[in-house]
């Protein structure tokens, strides 16, 4: 997901990963000053960046979201440390449907917001070049520590494209896990099922007690598709989900039905009129203890937070594992992407260096209560365990596999399909043969 989600904006998370990952990646060009930046030493990058005196930087965060106040007065040390100004330009949520004209005109930002969803339709539309340069700065006042010392390898994957370089550089993680309220369920707080099946085990014995064990808010169908995409992660691994929608064959294999099976499984541990309920009630409805789980992403805590109560402990557990299967974890990053005709280049890589300081970076955990990119940085109380999840994974995957990369069949084949499964009104079975014949339906009509 291209960023953390507001109640009001999460509804159209669905149209923005139908829209902004539409573009298939290709190679980008890098401008004359770029390719000195990317081939110079630390010390050329500095004097050119000075040279240049300012950096053009355009912000879809909201001018009042806790990352623009962030970012702004890091922006204004910047200035007093360097003498470079950075002129900020807030276009809020909409704005990478302007950006692509405007960088294709000469006309944009030397910098501007990514994500890891972001990397291959921006490259697509011409819009960035590598940031591989920012790697080799030094982080001011960190005792030489560069860039690539202070940000882990699970976070520089994520922000990386298919040719191994430096798509955008990292400030906050994103991924997905099944949420808690530790206050509330204390048994859960002390231990979490680690198998499918203690998973299952747990869900019967929270509805015998009476409970409902999951709350799902229905109407929202890429919300649905967590509970298909990580069982397929845990049984066919990374790479998986995107095969059905480049490959009709692929959905032959055994890891497909028994994927499928699972969501089957799930349909009795849900609140009553499931597929009927509209974002944000169900989610509303865990934050405020009617259900004991629900599966989201790590902004569920800050975005739940009003609707919770007072002595509210939201914490989260990986999905669980199936016999044989994988231990991949999800790891999604936001950042900043380089401009692939950015004027002030070097400037800008500058910027993003002093961008990744501890004192900045830490912030993301204790103002915008998000994870940051930093493994020296604290996420806040009912991140951590998706923080450690994430910076101890062996086997990573990107959100949905990146299966929303394949626009038409994601949108026209698979989620309406996934709806059937998940809402009961397709079996197993059914699913995988329509799967297979859609979705070859789908490759032969391009």
């Amino acid at each position: 997901m291209s960023r953390t989600p507001s109640p009001a904006a999460a509804a159209a998370l669905a149209a923005s990963l139908a829209t902004v990952l539409l573009v298939s990646s290709c190679g980008v060009k890098n401008s004359g000053s770029a390719q000195h930046a990317q081939g110079g030493s630390a010390a050329d990058l500095v004097s050119a960046a000075k040279a240049q005196g300012q950096v053009d930087y355009w912000s879809t965060w909201g001018e009042k979201e806790p990352q623009a106040a962030i970012f702004k007065a890091a922006a204004d040390d910047f200035t007093a440390q360097t003498g470079i100004k950075v002129n900020i330009k807030y276009l809020g949520r909409s704005g990478t449907t302007t950006m692509p004209q405007a960088i294709a005109s000469g006309s944009g930002p030397d910098m501007f917001d990514s994500g890891t969803d972001h990397i291959a339709a921006f490259a697509g539309q011409h819009m960035t070049q590598p940031a591989d340069a920012v790697l080799k700065l030094p982080v001011p006042g960190e005792d030489g520590k560069s860039v690539a010392d202070v940000l882990p390898p699970n976070v520089l994957k994520s922000a990386t494209d298919k040719d191994g370089r430096l798509a955008f550089v990292p400030h906050t993680l994103i991924s997905t896990a099944i949420w808690y309220d530790a206050a509330r369920t204390p048994a859960l707080a002390a231990k979490q099922p680690a198998t499918w099946t203690e998973f299952l085990a747990l869900l019967q014995q929270q509805k015998a007690a009476g409970g409902t064990p999951i709350a799902q808010d229905g109407l929202v169908n890429f919300y649905n598709a967590y509970w298909f995409y990580e069982l397929m992660m845990r049984y066919g691994g990374p790479g998986s989900l995107a095969a059905l929608g480049t490959d009709a064959s692929a959905w032959d294999r055994p890891e497909v039905l028994k994927a499928a099976q699972g969501v089957a499984e799930l349909r009795p541990y849900f609140q009553d009129g499931y597929m009927g309920t509209k974002y944000p009630a169900a989610q509303n409805d865990w934050a405020q203890g009617k259900a004991a789980l629900n599966i989201n992403g790590t902004w569920l805590p800050s975005e739940t937070r009003p609707q919770a109560p007072a002595d509210a402990k939201p914490s989260s557990f990986a999905f669980p594992m199936v016999e044989g299967g994988h231990s991949t974890v999800e790891v999604g990053s936001l950042g900043w992407s380089l401009s692939a005709k950015a004027k002030h280049a070097e400037a800008a890589q500058l910027f993003m260096s002093h961008l990744l300081r501890s004192q900045v970076i830490g912030k993301i955990g204790s103002d915008a209560l998000n994870i940051p990119s930093r493994a020296d940085a604290k996420a806040p109380d009912a991140l951590k365990a998706a923080q450690e999840s994430i910076l101890k994974a062996t086997e990573t995957n990107t959100t949905y596999d990146g299966a929303t990369a394949q626009d038409k069949w994601w949108n026209n084949v698979f989620l309406p399909l996934d709806d059937q499964l998940l809402g009961g009104t397709l079996q197993p079975a059914d699913f995988v043969a329509q799967g297979k014949k859609k979705t070859a339906d789908a490759l032969a009509n391009g």
